[in-house]
């Protein structure tokens, strides 16, 4: 049994000489951590805006403006806060793998990988699937402005629709392409 005087605290300075990847890895849990804490109460303060706005509707002056401020910020800075921090979490969370650590988990690597492949590549297949559906389905849908392109009626403008998330496909599939090739085939990417 270890005594008290033998426990470590960890400090600025043991953080100093720890490896890169183990530091990221910290970075990735604080990251994950914020977006744990942050998401459900975001969905909370959503969920339950009607009630909290009803109880600051009746206050006056300087209450009502101090409540609904800090409802406003709250209502703002929650999901941001989850946003940032699942952002966060993955960025650090893929560095760390690929950085020298201090130990390794093979299982805990590969799941944070295929994550971070997810994430990275996710707004890729979104825009391939939106191309997809209008081919399927004959129109394009944009929701800002609302319109609907059909291939019978308006075949140009719908054919520009599908070209629009193509292109777009394209340039977020380039982007994590770029991101993720030097990570996952390192001697092709050191030969360019």
């Amino acid at each position: 049994m270890s005594s008290p005087s033998q426990v470590s605290i960890p400090d600025d300075t043991s953080l100093k000489g720890a490896l890169k990847g183990d530091i990221a890895r910290r970075r990735a849990l604080l990251g994950l951590l914020v977006f744990l804490v942050a998401l459900p109460v975001s969905w909370w303060l959503f969920s339950r805006l009607e009630p909290i706005w009803n109880q600051i509707m009746p206050l006056e002056g300087a209450a009502f403006m101090g409540a609904a401020t800090l409802l406003g910020a709250a209502l703002a800075i929650a999901p941001l806060a989850a946003g940032i921090g699942f952002l966060l979490a993955i960025w650090f969370g893929v560095d760390s793998v690929y950085q020298p650590r201090s130990r390794s988990c093979a299982l805990l690597d590969r799941v944070i990988i295929a994550s971070g492949l997810l994430v990275w590549f996710a707004p890729a297949l979104v825009a391939v699937g939106s191309a997809g559906r209008a081919l399927y389905e004959g129109r394009i849908h944009f929701v800002r402005p609302p319109r609907d392109y059909f291939l019978a009626t308006d075949p140009i403008a719908f054919w520009q629709g599908v070209g629009f998330w193509l292109i777009m496909a394209g340039l977020f599939g380039f982007l994590a392409w770029r991101y993720w090739r030097p990570r996952l085939f390192p001697n092709a990417a050191a030969q360019d």
